[in-house]
């Protein structure tokens, strides 16, 4: 009999297994646990309830005009082939939910409806969670089916205490429970602050400030993104679902200052295969023949989402360590990866594209220092590629910067790293584990967006992707 909430009613002396988290690599680690010879199972997370939504894909509050604006970064089959299929099967539902939203998602799949491609769409991001909390719902089912209880605690892990034969957690509200293993599995670390981002015309993040971002925006305020990534792009969708497209305003401000590729789906489905030497000396050597390989698609006609999804699964068959076998050079890797096989969500990067041909929108390429407060709107101050400071008036800042220098951990993370039981890597400050995602801890598991090297294997493309999470768990078995 599953159990929601309300304490941890443990019967004495039972194989428990704990999972801490509620997001996709939680619900993998929960499906993984069916292998698992135990008699209880509880998952503690701040919704834990909604198993598989985390934070990414939550349920928006009703009546908001953003609620179903946010989009998934990828086609649909390219996040999971089984999500295209559940999208598919409910598409007379979906299509009625959606009609008359601005901005016009439907509109925008449209060309692919006609191309008979209804696995490639944007699907919003709501969509995917009900899609993931409907397989916890059936995972729990097997769980029950096999004489395992299931229990949900919605709190937050806070600390661990490992003794010889089984785990202690602590969570926020102060309760206490013991497991003899434990798989942990948050989110990535937070926005890197800049100075001034939490102001009377600033706020440090889109998500949980939509309603303060929201007054401004229908007041007409100018919105300045820090940051031009996958949050800017949420920004961008705010506003679309708040004011006409001729009252926007809209600025993004990025150090490479440019707007990253879409994702752009065909059909027939094709990955481009890269080809890569072994024996590399050097990270430069290396990387020299991934931006020669991402080149030749791109002269031959590949889109991004070829590339991108070829190159991750080519790296997920032939790891990082068979080109380069130095783990220290190879760290230098990752980030460049990153950088070149970004990519987004179609409908919002071409919406961006047109409003910068229309001047509604501009991108500023520069390195945002601080955020002043003004009597009205704010003061960006920004470094240009010169080095020379830009004084930006405008009207209201958000900071999508994603992690950097000064960011932080859950709780439960940072406990971890403060006993030893995850370590950082030098470069680039991602979190290391073992083999399995093993911590220092035998009964212990770990996997998040920030693990940047599992065992010896420096991760090629970061973990910032559903489908990688995913594999690197079942790998674990």
């Amino acid at each position: 009999m599953s159990e929601i909430e309300q304490g941890f009613p443990r019967p004495k002396g039972d194989r428990t297994h704990a999972i801490v988290g509620d997001g996709i690599t939680a619900l993998a680690f929960f499906e993984a646990a069916l292998k698992r010879d135990i008699d209880h199972i509880v998952v503690v997370g701040k919704q834990a309830g909604q198993l598989g939504r985390g934070a990414a894909y939550a349920k928006g509050e009703p009546g908001t005009p953003w609620r179903f604006a946010y989009l998934l970064n990828s086609p649909a089959d390219d996040i999971d082939p089984q999500f295209a299929k559940w999208l598919a099967g409910r598409w007379d539902a979906i299509t009625e939910k959606m009609q008359n939203r601005s901005p016009d998602w439907l509109g925008a799949a449209a060309t692919l409806l006609q191309n008979d491609d209804l696995y490639g769409v944007n699907a919003p991001r709501e969509f995917y969670g009900d899609y993931m909390e409907e397989q916890a719902r059936n995972l729990i089912s097997d769980f029950e089916g096999r004489g395992v209880s299931v229990t949900f605690m919605d709190d937050i892990a806070t600390s661990l205490e490992v003794s010889e034969d089984q785990v202690g957690i602590t969570t926020q509200n102060g309760r206490t429970l013991s497991a003899q293993s434990v798989d942990v599995a948050p989110g990535g670390p937070s926005t890197m602050r800049i100075k001034g981002d939490d102001g009377p015309f600033s706020v440090p993040s889109v998500f949980g400030f939509e309603e303060r971002i929201a007054e401004h925006i229908r007041a007409g305020s100018e919105i300045f993104c820090i940051g031009g990534n996958a949050a800017m792009l949420d920004v961008l969708r705010l506003c679309q679902s708040l004011i006409p497209e001729d009252e926007l305003r809209f600025v993004a401000c990025a150090p490479d200052g440019e707007i990253p590729t879409p994702l752009v789906p065909r059909l027939p489905r094709k990955l481009t295969v890269p080809e890569f030497t072994s024996g590399h000396h050097s990270a430069e050597t290396f990387l020299a023949e991934v931006r020669r390989e991402i080149d030749k698609a791109l002269a031959a006609g590949d889109e991004m989402r070829e590339i991108r999804a070829g190159f991750r699964a080519h790296f997920l068959q032939n790891p990082l360590s068979g080109y380069l076998p130095d783990v220290e050079k190879a760290r230098k890797v990752p980030g460049a990866l990153r950088f070149w096989l970004r990519g987004g969500t179609r409908d919002t990067i071409q919406d961006m594209h047109r409003f910068v041909r229309n001047g509604k929108a501009r991108v500023v390429k520069g390195l945002v220092q601080e955020v002043r407060a003004l009597d009205s709107g704010a003061e960006v101050v920004v470094t240009d590629e010169s080095g020379a400071r830009q004084h930006i008036k405008t009207g209201f800042v958000v900071n999508c910067a994603g992690a950097g220098p000064g960011s932080r951990f859950d709780p439960l993370t940072e406990d971890m790293l403060a006993q030893g039981l995850l370590s950082r890597s030098h470069v680039g400050g991602g979190l290391q584990v073992g083999a399995g995602c093993q911590t220092s801890a035998p009964r212990i598991r770990y996997l998040s967006p920030a693990v940047s090297e599992i065992g010896d294997e420096v991760v090629a493309m970061p973990l910032y992707d559903a489908h990688m999470l995913r594999s690197y768990v079942a790998r674990a078995l």
